[in-house]
């Protein structure tokens, strides 16, 4: 399988410094887009708007985050994939799997993930967002 580009807002390495992201306590969710996102400006969730909720698509689904550092190297894993299941209708189409921060006011911006094409679920059809060894990794400079 081709991996899935992984693309992280400018916005949050912003916030960062400015402790804005707990990213061990916070609760971090992803959620489906079909409009593409700007890294440069768009900062809130609202900048990248959501598809539409219905057919067993609830809206930001929590990652179960965990955030650790070893050696100076920040890295932030998921307990488990996520599956969004469409039931009763069709979800999409949809194109990015968008990370945010939704313990925040406004759910500021992390990263997501570009899958290259529209990406429609028929009913009972599924969609398994792999997170791989690490959601994300701050490396050590």
């Amino acid at each position: 399988m081709a991996t899935v580009p992984f693309v992280q807002f400018n916005c949050f390495a912003q916030n960062l410094g400015d402790g804005v992201h707990d990213l061990n306590t916070d609760t971090l969710a992803i959620y489906l887009s079909d409009t593409a996102p700007n890294v440069a400006t768009a900062a809130v969730k609202a900048d990248v708007p959501e598809i539409a909720t219905g057919h067993g698509y609830g809206g930001p689904v929590g990652i179960d985050n965990l955030y650790s550092q070893t050696s100076g190297v920040g890295i932030l894993t998921s307990a488990s994939n996520k599956i969004i299941t469409a039931a009763g209708g069709s979800i999409g189409p949809f194109r990015y799997v968008v990370l945010c921060n939704t313990s925040k006011s406004g759910s500021p911006l992390i990263a997501y993930y570009d899958y290259g094409s529209e990406v429609t679920l028929l009913d009972t059809q599924s969609f398994r967002v792999n997170f791989g060894a690490n959601v994300l990794t701050i490396p050590h400079s």
